[in-house]
C-alpha cells in the first residue's frame, strides 16, 4: 500500500512536470521562429543578439527540465520494478495454493450430494458439515479473485514500464539534440560577434546600440523614481553600511566603473556599473533590503533585476541565466534573487552589477567590502 501511494504521488509529479516541459518547449519554438525571422531582415546586432541569448536560456532551461524529468521517470522504473517483483513472489506462491485448492475441489465435488443421501450423520452434523464446506468455498473465491487482481495490477505496472522506459529513451534523445543545438546557438552568437570585430562599420553599429540600451535603462530608473512617493527612510541602510555591503555573487572584477574601451570590439562605452565573471549557474544576491520594482529582459542587459532601496538608490543585476524573484517583492540582504548567466553578455557568464543614486550610476566597489 505504501508503495501504491509513492508510485502514485511520482506519476502526479511527472504528469505536472510534463505539462511545464510542453509549455517551456512551445515557448522555445517561438523564440526559434523568431531567430530565424530576424536572420532574414535587417535589423541591429545588439536586437539579433539578445533573441539568442534568450533562445540560449531556455534551451539551458529545457535541458535543465528533461533532465530533471528523466530522473523522476527512472525513480518511478524502479519502484515499479521493486513492484512487480513483490507481485511476481505473491503470485507464485498464491498459484500454488490454489492449485492445492483446485484438486481438493475437483476429488470432493462428484462425492458430496452422495455423502448427504447416504451418510450416517445426523442431519444437525450434515448441516454443520456443509456450512464450514461453504466457508471453504468462499475462501476459496476471495484467493481467486485477490490472484485475478494481482495479476492486472502485475500487467498494469508492466505495460507502464515498459512505456517509461521508452520514454526516458525519447528523453535522452531529445537532451543530446538540444545540446547540440545549444552549441549552434551559442556559435551563432559568436559569429555575429566575430564579424562585429573584423567590421569597424559594425563596431560602430554596436556602439550606438548599447549607448541606446544605457540611455533606456536610465529612463527606466528616472520614470520608476517619478511615480514613487518621495518619502524619506531616514538612514539609508546604503549610506549606513557604506564600503561594508556584501557582494552580489562570488567571482573576479573583469570590468571597472568608467570610460572603457572593449578589447575585442574597439568600442568605447561607459560602465555604469562593474562586471563580474563567474560560472554558469552560481547565486546572485541582494546586497540590501529593497523592493524589486523590475525583473525581466532589458535590451543590451539581457535578465534584469532592478531592486529599489528607497531615497533614489537602486541595484541592478543583468545577464541573469534565471530571475528567481517577481515586481513588487520586498526582498532582504542577501537573497537570492537569479542565476548567473549570458544572456545579453558579450563576453561569456557574468554578472553586470550597477548602482544609482538619483538615477546617476555610482562606482559600486564604493559600496561593497
Amino acid at each position: 500500500m505504501k508503495l501504491l501511494i509513492i508510485l502514485l504521488c511520482l506519476v502526479s509529479q511527472i504528469t505536472e512536470k510534463q505539462k511545464e516541459l510542453d509549455k517551456l518547449k512551445a515557448k522555445l519554438s517561438a523564440v526559434r521562429t523568431e531567430i530565424r525571422q530576424l536572420e532574414k531582415q535587417k535589423v541591429g546586432t545588439l536586437v539579433r543578439i539578445e533573441k539568442i541569448d534568450e533562445g540560449v536560456s531556455l534551451t539551458i532551461k529545457y535541458i535543465d527540465e528533461i533532465t530533471s524529468q528523466a530522473s523522476k521517470e527512472k525513480t518511478k522504473i524502479h519502484e515499479l520494478t521493486k513492484e512487480i517483483a513483490k507481485l511476481e513472489g505473491k503470485m507464485n506462491l498464491r498459484k500454488d495454493d490454489l492449485r492445492k485448492r483446485l484438486i481438493r475441489l475437483y476429488k470432493w465435488t462428484p462425492f458430496y450430494k452422495l455423502e448427504i443421501l447416504f451418510s450416517s450423520k445426523s442431519l444437525p452434523e450434515i448441516l454443520s458439515s456443509s456450512y464450514y464446506l461453504q466457508i471453504l468455498v468462499e475462501d476459496d473465491q476471495r484467493a481467486f479473485f485477490e490472484f485475478k487482481s494481482d495479476w492486472k495490477r502485475y500487467l498494469t505496472d508492466k505495460k507502464m514500464r515498459e512505456d517509461l522506459i521508452t520514454i526516458l529513451e525519447q528523453r535522452r534523445e531529445e537532451k543530446e539534440t538540444e545540446l547540440t543545438r545549444l552549441n549552434e546557438e551559442r556559435k551563432k552568437k559568436n559569429d555575429i560577434l566575430d564579424k562585429v570585430g573584423r567590421q569597424e562599420k559594425e563596431k560602430r553599429k554596436m556602439e550606438k546600440q548599447l549607448k541606446s540600451a544605457q540611455r533606456k535603462l536610465e529612463e527606466l530608473i528616472v520614470g520608476l523614481e517619478k511615480k514613487r512617493a518621495k518619502a524619506k527612510s531616514g538612514s539609508n541602510y546604503l549610506e549606513n553600511y557604506r564600503g561594508v555591503l556584501s557582494w552580489p555573487c562570488r567571482g573576479k572584477v573583469v570590468t571597472k566603473f568608467g570610460k572603457i574601451i572593449h578589447p575585442k570590439y574597439n568600442t568605447t562605452t561607459k560602465n555604469n556599473g562593474i562586471d563580474i565573471s563567474a560560472h554558469y549557474g552560481d547565486n546572485v544576491l541582494s546586497i540590501a533590503p529593497g523592493r524589486v520594482v523590475y525583473a525581466d529582459r532589458f535590451m543590451g542587459y539581457g535578465n534584469l533585476v532592478l531592486i529599489d532601496h528607497l531615497d533614489g538608490y537602486y541595484s541592478l543585476y543583468g545577464h541573469l541565466a534565471e530571475i528567481l524573484v517577481s515586481v513588487g517583492k520586498e526582498i532582504i540582504e542577501g537573497r537570492i534573487i537569479g542565476r548567473i548567466g549570458e544572456s545579453g553578455s558579450l563576453s561569456g557568464p557574468m554578472l553586470h552589477f550597477e548602482l544609482r543614486k538619483d538615477g546617476k550610476p555610482v562606482d559600486p566597489l564604493a559600496y561593497l567590502k
